[in-house]
């Protein structure tokens, strides 16, 4: 009853090119300023690699030609490249490379769950070019694809890879001719991701209304890197006007209950969920409430009771607003005298999402009756929503509230 997504993780579409560079430290880059998402210049990082040192170094910046609102750079602030194990032998330098993902979305994937074919790909935009002369040659490249340019190598990070993660360490081999000291070379990261042209997040995943209340709609546009998008405005539109109708970016609730679902966007850039509204009478509560009630078939739906912490219509509930300051412990306890197997959920300010539940007391003192605690790390008005652990039971019980 307590899962809930997580708008920060973004499941991740279409084909996208993310700037990346080698290194074998960190902090040798100077990342680039966020940018909007609007047709940028191919940016690549120029990598040096020593022979004699056994080294790979990225610094400093090169230009390509093209342009894509895909295309961003920032090694350590969008993708970061890492190589280790260095070495040297006869005429070929070996190093091994990992690629971490620094966007909010998935990389490697058109839908967030599966993985693309084509996985991540890192893909030479140049070079190698050696130094002072000579040859070199990407030596065991997965393959041969037109990214920017015909005839470019490319090493295969297979699977899907979600923020924050690395692969694998894949081994690189490139082969020099004789006075090869040493060689530099470009490049980039192409990926497919669930989002190309952008998002629409941090918008209301559960939002709950008395009947006739009027609520404004927030939410957070971005470039397909999480880049906030300054100016861009938020369209919505609800699937039932006749339960919650939207005027620009208020929403309004109508005077009878029910479901319905908002849904945002922000030209192409779609939102990451739609946002459940649930239309039903709250009480309000404060600390030293204890309150007979009922859960009965004339009441309210459940606004949070489903697998994923939304609206379903598996159970009855009631809905009360409690007012919490960041730091304030709330104890809330449902006792039915163990007539009635009680559930106890907790939603926050903002975006709605879950935060504390309860089926069963643990301390045992309620029986089947429920107690949830929790500590608020936002201030705001949080939402307790009172129902059955079994579908659509009926029965009487208490709501108590502590603050401290």
């Amino acid at each position: 009853m307590l899962t809930r997504p997580s708008s920060r993780s973004l499941p991740l579409l279409a084909a996208a090119l993310v700037l990346a560079a080698c290194s074998d430290r960190s902090g040798l880059v100077t990342p680039d300023a966020a940018a909007p998402d609007a047709p940028q210049p191919l940016i690549a990082v120029t990598c040096t690699a020593s022979t004699q040192d056994l080294t790979v170094r990225c610094g400093g910046t090169g230009t390509g030609g093209g342009g894509s609102s895909v295309i961003i750079g920032g090694q350590n602030t969008r993708v970061k490249l890492t190589s280790s194990n260095i070495q040297v032998f006869a005429d070929t330098f070996a190093f091994d490379v990992t690629v971490e993902n620094r966007i909010p979305q998935a990389l490697g994937t058109t839908d967030g769950t599966s993985a693309d074919p084509a996985g991540v790909r890192v893909f030479f935009a140049s070079g190698p070019v050696a130094t002072p002369s000579g040859e070199v040659t990407v030596a065991n490249p997965d393959g041969i694809g037109v990214f920017t340019a015909s005839g470019q190598p490319y090493f295969q990070y297979t699977g899907l890879l979600a923020n924050t993660s690395i692969t694998a360490a894949k081994r690189w081999k490139l082969q020099f001719t004789p006075g090869v000291t040493g060689f530099t070379f470009q490049l980039l990261v192409s990926a497919a991701v669930q989002y190309p042209d952008g998002y629409v997040d941090d918008h209301p995943y559960v939002l709950t209304l008395n009947p006739g209340e009027t609520r404004t709609l927030t939410g957070s546009v971005r470039s397909f890197a999480g880049v906030l998008q300054p100016g861009a405005t938020i369209d919505w539109t609800s699937n039932a006007p006749l339960i919650a109708s939207v005027s620009g970016t208020q929403v309004t609730a109508a005077a009878s209950r029910g479901f319905a679902e908002l849904t945002a966007s922000s030209g192409v850039r779609p939102g990451v969920y739609t946002t459940a509204v649930s239309v039903c009478q709250a009480t309000v509560v404060t600390s030293g409430t204890s309150l007979p009630s009922s859960i009965s078939s004339s009441d309210c739906f459940s606004s949070y009771g489903s697998p994923n912490g939304r609206p379903t219509d598996s159970y009855y509930a009631d809905l009360y607003r409690v007012t919490l300051t960041a730091g304030q412990t709330i104890t809330v306890t449902m006792d039915s005298g163990d007539d009635l197997d009680t559930y106890l959920l907790l939603a926050a300010p903002g975006l709605g999402f879950l935060v504390a539940g309860n089926d069963d007391d643990d301390d045992g003192a309620l029986g089947v009756g429920s107690k949830l605690i929790y500590t608020a790390t936002t201030s705001g008005v949080y939402v307790i929503e009172a129902s059955t652990f079994g579908t659509l039971d009926t029965g009487n019980y208490t709501l108590g509230v502590t603050i401290s």
